[in-house]
């Protein structure tokens, strides 16, 4: 019965999830940056999955946070501005 108390809690300990934008931190109003150094839109709103809503070109876009990191002190994504235009 042990064993199979220590495994439920185990199973339990690695259900639990991390938010996705520990690997990247992003608050609102942060400067977002493209794959090229540009600067494209600020923060808009950082959903609990970590994926980002900026409005860019007049349309709200999600901008995943598989696609984020920190570089320099900048909020970078892994998308070009191109890109950026073609997500809905």
């Amino acid at each position: 019965m042990r064993k199979l108390t220590s495994l439920i809690l185990a199973a339990t300990a690695l259900s639990i999830t991390v938010p996705a934008a520990s690997a990247a931190e992003a608050e609102r109003n942060d400067r977002l940056f493209d794959a090229t150094g540009a600067s494209v839109a600020k923060v808009n709103r950082v959903l609990d999955s970590g994926d980002l809503l900026v409005i860019y070109k007049g349309k709200v876009r999600r901008i995943e946070a598989s696609t984020l990191s920190n570089t320099d002190g900048k909020l970078v994504t892994s998308l070009t501005k191109t890109e950026i235009r073609r997500l809905d």
